[in-house]
């Protein structure tokens, strides 16, 4: 479905959303149900959330410069209030990063020591700074994959440090969670060239590369390897990506606490269904796919 064409009446009828999904029983809430609520999320998922694991792929911890925290009370308490089992937790564009990020990595591991059945801890790094002894110590130590934000810490996805990063990365079989929402320009080639060839990186697409839809879902809609995170991803792009992309790979994030669980799993369950995407899928969506992947490397010693 290209942009400029969301209007169904205008589409041709092989792209069109059949009416009757727009009046699914599912997707009203029951008499007297809060819309706002857990009870009405069970309803549209058809009872997936009491069943299976759901698991947020994007979550912060700490602070960030722009003023916005989250402690892990809080988190957990949204977790809790929707029912979320897991959450990947990674830090903020944190005021305390240095060079390294090692105090906000050093927060993010306190809280999975505190709560290990819910944090899936993942490091947060700078290509730019002197990477290599955080990326080891969070690596040995049981981190489960990696954070980069490439308009927060001002560098280029093709450079050679980020390379480097990719690399090993690729080789230690931890998955990588790369922005690629406001901000950033041109990522999905940036991205196709640095997966040129077979290097055995795992590539989350934070956001879905929403800033550029038609450009990735061309170059990376592909590619095996990459997957795509619908956090705060706007709807008509979101129903681009689930008509697009094989369902085993794309994923449920957050956001929190610049979104929120709620918003995450009701526009995924609500556009899968217009998408054609039956129920039978939905813990895929909402938790199995991310699992699959953490579960490739096997975990270190007290690792979450």
């Amino acid at each position: 479905m290209a942009r400029g064409r969301r209007d169904n009446d205008l589409m041709d009828a092989s792209e069109r959303i059949p009416y009757e999904r727009y009046f699914e029983v599912s997707m009203t809430p029951e008499p007297g149900q809060p819309l706002h609520s857990y009870e009405y999320l069970r309803r549209l998922t058809s009872g997936v959330l009491d069943e299976y694991p759901t698991i947020d792929a994007h979550t912060h911890l700490g602070r960030d410069v722009d003023g916005r925290s989250l402690s892990l009370p809080d988190l957990l308490a949204e977790l809790d209030r929707f029912h979320v089992d897991r959450a990947v937790v990674f830090p903020f564009n944190d005021p305390e990063q240095g060079d390294d990020f090692r105090v906000p990595n050093e927060r993010v591991w306190a809280a999975y020591e505190q709560a290990p059945e819910r944090i899936v801890p993942f490091m947060r790094l700078n290509p730019n700074g002197p990477w290599e002894q955080e990326y080891e110590r969070c690596r040995d130590r049981g981190h489960r994959g990696i954070k980069l934000h490439p308009r927060a810490q001002h560098f280029a996805i093709g450079s050679s440090r980020a390379r480097e990063l990719f690399a090993r990365a690729a080789a230690d079989q931890l998955p990588v969670i790369v922005h690629t929402g406001f901000g950033v320009e041109d990522v999905a080639d940036a991205i196709g060239e640095l997966l040129a060839g077979p290097n055995g990186l795992t590539l989350l697409l934070a956001h879905s590369s929403f800033i550029e839809m038609n450009q990735a879902l061309r170059v990376l809609g592909p590619r095996s390897n990459v997957y795509f995170e619908t956090s705060v991803v706007p709807a008509y792009d979101l129903i681009e990506v689930l008509t697009t992309v094989d369902p085993s790979r794309v994923i449920f994030g957050s956001d929190l606490p610049y979104a929120d669980c709620y918003t995450g799993i009701q526009s995924l369950a609500v556009m899968a269904s217009f998408a054609g995407i039956g129920v039978d899928r939905l813990p895929d969506l909402l938790g199995g796919n991310l699992l699959r992947i953490l579960n490739r490397r096997p975990r270190t010693e007290g690792s979450g």
